[in-house]
């Protein structure tokens, strides 16, 4: 058979695959993937932590209503008054006060008394010279305001004496129609009524703070006097109180509050007190302010304007929306041990998907920590885990819980729940104090806190 009559054989043509295309085919799919992923998966927003701090809403001012233990007494007979002790003046029980002159002549008679004696006794000298030395010991040179306010005062005193002194001489005329009379009661005393000298914290109203609506009778030497009217009053405590107009964040701000530090604003006075929440006669809640003293600084004030004097709290700042409350297993500390690193916290768990007797060390991430205990969040254990002890054959039943406040930290992609202690509110905002949490500056939490769970992966 000669070589022309071969058969010739046709052969099937396969196709070549090239390794680069196959590679950037797979690009592609994984390319495609990832944007129909990206476009289609919910984003979570997140917040960058930063410092903060409570400066800003501090210092506060409150309109308030004193309330003193004050007493009020009545004219015995009608007349023209004359007082011989200054408005605002201690006085004692017994002591000489005020004079009733049926006839209006006694004001006359003082004037033409005091020119004939006009000089100072010596035992008005030595009541002047205690003055001085009461205020020379007690001068703040930071305040020099106190100096004008002790000019009045013995202004006040040197007139109040030499009424005295005429007063004196007059009583040995047994001709002129008047009647001295002496206080009942020792305390402060005023020459004023407003019908607020027995209200008490518990009976206040919203409308009592309507200065509008307020008035106050005032009596003065040559007034008139009817018999059964006010004459005077005199408090009789130095321990008084502030009735504060409180709106609903106030109460809950102060609420477990007992000393607090104001400024008294009429004066810039600021000294320590008490403060209590209590319910007034209208079901509102109102701030008590309880001093020991400057009663008699602040005797002729019905209205006072003070303020509540805080120390800024510095802190991190976090948005309301970013906290919420989880529950925490309860694990005692010492249940664990710690690894390798002698830093990280790990217990013994039982596994029971292996044989009876195996366990392994579990390293969870520790949420936080006191002095007995280590709280872990429930999605690293399932309730009814048990773990032992290192050295000893001792048990615990993971399934007690506690709850905490905190945020969820997703520095590393995934959700970590952080514990927070909140230091104050500011609009929309928490500050929170940074010792007491893993939080630091910078750091991403979640910005609604209601969308993720704990240990969640996250898309940002």
């Amino acid at each position: 058979m000669s070589n022309s009559r071969k058969k010739r054989f046709r052969y099937k043509n396969f196709f070549n695959l090239n390794a680069g295309i196959v590679i950037f085919g797979l690009i592609l799919i994984y390319l495609f993937i990832n944007i129909v992923i990206y476009f289609t998966t919910e984003r979570t927003k997140y917040y960058e932590v930063t410092a903060g701090t409570n400066a800003e809403n501090l210092n506060n001012s409150y309109e308030g209503i004193a309330l003193r233990d004050e007493i009020i007494k009545y004219a015995d007979e009608s007349g023209y008054v004359d007082y011989f002790i200054r408005e605002g003046s201690r006085i004692s029980k017994n002591t000489t006060l005020y004079s009733i002159d049926s006839s209006g002549q006694l004001n006359q008679l003082l004037l033409e008394s005091g020119k004939e004696s006009s000089k100072l006794t010596e035992d008005n000298l030595d009541t002047i010279n205690t003055l001085l030395k009461d205020f020379n010991n007690n001068f703040d040179p930071m305040n020099f305001r106190d100096l004008y306010d002790f000019k009045s005062t013995v202004k006040g005193t040197v007139v109040d004496l030499m009424n005295m002194n005429s007063l004196q001489k007059l009583a040995k005329d047994k001709g002129e129609n008047f009647v001295i009379n002496k206080s009942e009661v020792s305390g402060i005393v005023l020459y004023r009524v407003d019908d607020f000298e027995t209200l008490k914290p518990r009976k206040i109203k919203m409308s009592d703070f309507d200065k509008s609506g307020y008035t106050s009778a005032h009596f003065s030497s040559g007034d008139k006097i009817e018999k059964g009217s006010p004459i005077y009053k005199a408090i009789n405590d130095d321990e008084w109180s502030i009735v504060l107009k409180f709106n609903k964040s106030d109460v809950k701000k102060y609420k477990k509050t007992s000393n607090i530090t104001i400024k008294f604003l009429k004066d810039n006075l600021t000294t320590t007190a008490n403060l209590k929440i209590v319910k007034g006669a209208d079901e509102n809640q109102y701030g008590v302010v309880t001093l020991a003293k400057y009663v008699v600084r602040y005797a002729t004030d019905r209205f006072l304007d003070i303020e509540i004097v805080e120390t800024p709290k510095n802190g991190l700042k976090i948005p309301k929306s970013s906290v919420v409350t989880n529950e925490l297993y309860v694990i005692p500390k010492e249940y664990s041990k710690k690894g390798k690193d002698d830093v990280s916290i790990g217990f013994n768990i039982q596994n029971s998907d292996r044989n009876e007797n195996d366990s392994e060390i579990y390293y969870p991430p520790i949420a936080y920590s006191d002095e007995n205990n280590y709280y872990v969040s429930k999605s690293y254990f399932n309730e009814g885990d048990v773990i032992t002890k290192s050295d000893s054959h001792a048990n615990y039943v993971i399934e007690k819980t506690q709850k905490f406040m905190g945020v969820y930290n997703i520095n590393n992609g995934y959700t970590v729940f952080e514990i927070i202690q909140i230091l104050d509110t500011i609009d929309e905002y928490y500050i929170i104090e940074k010792e007491s949490s893993g939080l630091k500056i910078y750091d991403r939490i979640v910005l609604d806190a209601s969308k993720v769970s704990e240990n969640q992966i996250i898309f940002q």
